[in-house]
C-alpha cells in the first residue's frame, strides 16, 4: 500500500494502539484510487476486525481515529504554521455484524494526500505481522526514507517519542525510552522488513541524552530470505526466535494458509459472508488448518480452501 509521507511521520495529540494504525492503513488503501476526492468510502467490517474482540474493537479503533490529530508543517502567511487536521472524518456504521463502514477524510487532509510527494510503500504482509505499535511506526518511517540519498538522519528525543506514539506520561527516563520502546521496535522492525535494517543509537550532551540517529540499509539477500521466511510462520513463539531464546526453528512445514492466494481469499471470503453460518474469514481458514494437520498438504490448496468454505458456510 501508499501511504502519503505526511501521514508517516505523524504526531499523536491522542495516543493510537497498534490495532488503530492498522485499521487506519487499511482504510487508506481501500480508498487508495479516490484518497484526493470528495467522496464517501465503504469497507465492510470484517476485513477491519483485528482480533476476537470484533466489531467492539473496531467502534473503539474508529473513534480514536476520529480523536486523532495530523500535525502538518506549512506556511501562513511567508511564515511557518501547523495544520492541524482529524485522522478520519464523518463515518456511518453498519449496527449487524457483517455490515459495512463508510467514511470519509476531511478537505485539508485530501489536499496532502494529492499533493504529498513523499511516500511510504508498506507491505500489506508486514505491517498485519507486527505486534507492537512502536515497532509499526518505525517500519514505516524506514519505508517513507529507504529511497532516499541520505541514510541516516538525527531527531530530538522529544520529537521521535512523538513520531513513535509514546505517550507524554509513560517511559520518561532514557533507559525506559531505549529497553522499552527503542529497542523492541528495532528487533521487530529487522525481524520482519523484508528489504532493510535499521540501527538507533542514543546521542550525548554532556551527560544527558537529548538526540537519537536512525540509520538504515538494504539487506543482502539472506537477509531478505529470513525476514520472508519469518513470514510464513505463526507469531507464537515470534518474540522468543527475535530475542535468540529458542535453539531453533523447524522451517520445514508452512501454514498452509500462506499458500493462498489474494484472489482465493477473496473469493472464500465472499462465500463465507453470504453463507448462514457467518463464519469468518480468519476462523474459517483455522478450521482448514485444523482439518489438515495430520494430513498431505492439498495438490491445490486455493481450491480446498474454497470448496471447504462452501462446506462450512
Amino acid at each position: 500500500m501508499i501511504k502519503a509521507g505526511e501521514l508517516v511521520d505523524v504526531v499523536e495529540v491522542t495516543p493510537l494502539t497498534l490495532t488503530d494504525r492498522k485499521i487506519y492503513n487499511l482504510l487508506i488503501d481501500n480508498a487508495q484510487n479516490n484518497l484526493a476526492k470528495p467522496v464517501e468510502h465503504s469497507l465492510s467490517k470484517e476485513k477491519l476486525r483485528q482480533s476476537r474482540r470484533g466489531n467492539e474493537q473496531v467502534d473503539d479503533s474508529i473513534l480514536r481515529l476520529m480523536g486523532g490529530i495530523v500535525q502538518i508543517k506549512t506556511e501562513r502567511d511567508g511564515e511557518p504554521a501547523t495544520i492541524r487536521v482529524p485522522l478520519l472524518g464523518r463515518n456511518i456504521i453498519h449496527d449487524r455484524k457483517d455490515g459495512n463502514f463508510y467514511y470519509t477524510f476531511d478537505p485539508i487532509l485530501r489536499d496532502v494526500f494529492m499533493n504529498s510527494n513523499v511516500f511510504a510503500r508498506l507491505k500489506m504482509s508486514v505491517m498485519l505481522s507486527f505486534s507492537g505499535k512502536y515497532g509499526l511506526a518505525l517500519y514505516e518511517m524506514i519505508e517513507k526514507r529507504i529511497n532516499m540519498r541520505r541514510t541516516e538522519e538525527i531527531f530530538s528525543i522529544a520529537h521521535f517519542r512523538n513520531l513513535l506514539g509514546v505517550p507524554k506520561d509513560k517511559l520518561t527516563t532514557w533507559h525506559n525510552l531505549k529497553t522499552r520502546a527503542i529497542d523492541p521496535a528495532v528487533a521487530e522492525v529487522n525481524q520482519l522488513a523484508t528489504d532493510f535494517r535499521v540501527e538507533i543509537t542514543g546521542l550525548k550532551t554532556g551527560r544527558s541524552f537529548n538526540e537519537i540517529k536512525i540509520q538504515w540499509w538494504r539487506t543482502s539477500p539472506d537477509g531478505e530470505e529470513a525476514a520472508i521466511v519469518e513470514h510464513m510462520y505463526s507469531k507464537v513463539g515470534r518474540k522468543a526466535r527475535r530475542e535468540g531464546t529458542v535453539e531453533q526453528i523447524d522451517f520445514t512445514a508452512p501454514k498452509l494458509e500462506y499458500l493462498l492466494s489474494e484472489i482465493a481469499m477473496e473469493t472464500a471470503r465472499n462465500i463465507l459472508l453470504k453463507g448462514s453460518n457467518r463464519v469468518g474469514l480468519q476462523n474459517a481458514i483455522q478450521q482448514w488448518e485444523e482439518a489438515f494437520r495430520y494430513k498431505e498438504k492439498p495438490e491445490n490448496p486455493n481450491g480446498a480452501f474454497i470448496n471447504f468454505c462452501k462446506k462450512i458456510s
